[in-house]
């Protein structure tokens, strides 16, 4: 066993092969109330840039209807008197800017947004 618990466990009976997670049943009870961890159950949020952490918007470096490569810079978070540059996590279009500059911002506050790819893409063919 690793040194970090999980409860998670491989098991081969009979030539089956099972993942199985052994939870006490408090556990089983509190797991419940928690957000699925998949990724299929999960909201999409490719689209979107979020504040990674609380603090104020001081500049953005996009504008709206601009096309951005992955690793370009979107904007500047100023937090605790640090100045974090937010660069995107993907080739694409910006659609809309969501806050003021200047605005205060909350952890996890939607900062911009990306035109979906599959209709930026079908305006590509029918150009």
């Amino acid at each position: 066993l690793s040194e970090a618990v999980t409860g998670e466990y491989h098991i081969q009976v009979h030539g089956a092969n099972m993942d199985v997670l052994l939870q006490s049943p408090r556990e089983y009870e509190l797991s419940a109330h928690m957000h699925p961890s998949d990724a299929d159950s999960a909201e999409n949020n490719t689209n979107m840039v979020l504040s990674p952490m609380p603090g104020t918007l001081v500049s953005y470096a996009v504008s709206p209807e601009e096309q951005v490569v992955e690793g370009q810079e979107l904007c500047v978070v100023e937090a605790m008197k640090m100045q974090n540059i937010i660069r995107s996590p993907r080739k694409g279009t910006i659609k809309s800017l969501t806050v003021d500059v200047g605005s205060s911002l909350l952890a996890d506050q939607l900062l911009l947004e990306f035109e979906d790819e599959s209709s930026s893409s079908s305006e590509d063919e029918a150009a």
